[in-house]
């Protein structure tokens, strides 16, 4: 009986454990988020178009073209005061060991970009199964042309997509270089795959990523020409 009883307490011990620290990196997430969102607004004041689609989708991909710093940092402090995942590549967790304290305490998932990284895509399917949101920057590395026109897509965003069986929501970055100036976030409509769901075919996935790419243009066009009209009015 006292064994049995010192089993349960043992198994109910260890189940408690991820919870814990799940509970530890949420915390850790709304201090700094309390902290830096200020100083990121003050930096990089930006307005946030169709915030409503963001809020509307559960868990899900939000896929964002990729240029400069800023572009990690704008979510945080202009529209999740929940926990928002962002997939980094993993040599930013390697340069020193409190960067990596700091990035995982705060959400970040480590990824070694061209290879298969298990660990990632386990974290990854994970964050999304729980109805979390995650960030993801399908061009694979910083587009230094900036927002004019987008590298091609890595197929990853749409692979997790179709085996985590959620949407991806695309969303564009204008102007996010420049410091004190106001900038646009637009967020575009949400991208369904479910036609892919259950597929392990190749061509399915590049199919998808051809989809995800073309909401992202969309979205691009849309902004260029929301961002546009408010400039002309400005200058009369």
């Amino acid at each position: 009986m006292n064994k049995n009883m010192t089993d349960n307490e043992t198994a109910a011990k260890k189940a408690a454990k991820p919870v814990k620290k799940k509970e530890e990196s949420f915390r850790f997430y709304r201090v700094v988020r309390a902290f830096l969102a200020p100083l990121i607004k003050l930096l990089w004041p930006t307005e946030v178009v169709h915030r409503e689609r963001f809020d509307e989708m559960g868990g899900g991909l939000v896929v964002c073209n990729h240029y400069a710093v800023p572009d990690t940092l704008i979510p945080v402090a202009s529209l999740y005061k929940k926990e928002l995942h962002v997939l980094a590549k993993a040599e930013a967790f390697e340069c020193a060991k409190i960067a990596n304290w700091f990035l995982r305490k705060a959400g970040a998932i480590p990824v070694h970009r061209g290879e298969a990284d298990i660990n990632a895509v386990k974290e990854v399917l994970g964050v999304l199964r729980a109805d979390k949101k995650l960030v993801m920057y399908p061009e694979g590395t910083r587009n230094r042309e900036g927002t004019k026109e987008m590298l091609e897509f890595k197929q990853g965003a749409a692979r997790f997509a179709i085996k985590a069986k959620k949407p991806v929501l695309p969303m564009v970055y204008y102007r996010m270089h420049k410091v004190f100036r106001k900038n646009w976030l637009y967020i575009g409509e949400p991208i369904m795959l479910d036609e892919f769901y259950g597929t392990r075919d190749p061509e399915d996935y590049e199919r998808a990523t051809q989809k995800v790419f073309e909401g992202m243009q969309a979205t691009r066009a849309a902004c260029d020409e929301y961002v546009e009209s408010r400039l002309k009015k400005k200058d009369k």
